[in-house]
């Protein structure tokens, strides 16, 4: 499953006597910052998508701006929870999905991991210059379980696979008897797509 952050240093009040609240609101519409990056899917070690059995993608971040920029790039939680004096803190979150464009339809598929970052968790943010890159391995399986959207147009035939990173900004609080957080998206890229076979197992479809 995927790296959630678990609020481990949140420690209620004796007062709450075991009534523990918490929410997560997340800004619709906010203006995304500007993004000097491109996604690209370079490479699949397998042309066949087949049900609960992983491939394998690398995937290319490039700066193609003309300033230096930052990414999110640990997957420890834990690293970047350090609430201030006022119990809040700030981070960057990347969440990973796969989508799978076919004539029926499109499935998008959530990627198991999480890539957090914050200023105050040092080696956390991945510094990438005008022209570098950074290149991540990351496994896309067929689980239903896993599917967003459009897990029922699914069929056997060709597809095509693109990989999508969105990037938030959050802030958690953390009060008397509860935790309280907020995001906001950042940042959306969508990569190439590549060619697949997408296969059903029997029963599957």
């Amino acid at each position: 499953g995927a790296n959630p952050l678990r609020y481990k240093k949140f420690i209620p009040d004796n007062s709450c006597n075991g009534m523990i609240d918490g929410w997560w609101g997340t800004a619709i519409g906010s203006p995304a910052r500007s993004c000097p990056f491109e996604l690209l899917l370079l490479s699949v070690d397998t042309s066949e998508l087949t049900d609960d059995i992983a491939v394998f993608v690398l995937l290319r971040l490039q700066n193609v701006g003309h300033e230096a920029a930052s990414v999110p790039w640990i997957t420890d939680p834990d690293q970047i929870e350090l609430p201030d004096g006022n119990g809040n803190f700030d981070f960057v979150e990347a969440d990973l999905r796969a989508k799978i464009a076919q004539d029926g339809g499109t499935t998008y598929f959530r990627i198991p991991v999480r890539l957090y970052g914050a200023k105050d968790a040092p080696g956390s943010l991945k510094e990438i210059r005008p022209g570098d890159y950074v290149e991540l391995r990351v496994g896309v399986v067929l689980d239903r379980s896993a599917a967003m959207l459009g897990c029922q147009s699914l069929r056997a035939g060709q597809g095509k696979l693109s990989v999508t990173w969105t990037e938030s900004d959050n802030r958690v609080s953390y009060e008397k008897c509860g935790t309280h957080g907020g995001s906001s998206t950042a940042t959306e890229l969508t990569s190439n797509s590549v060619l697949m076979s997408v296969v059903r197992r029997a029963g599957s479809q």
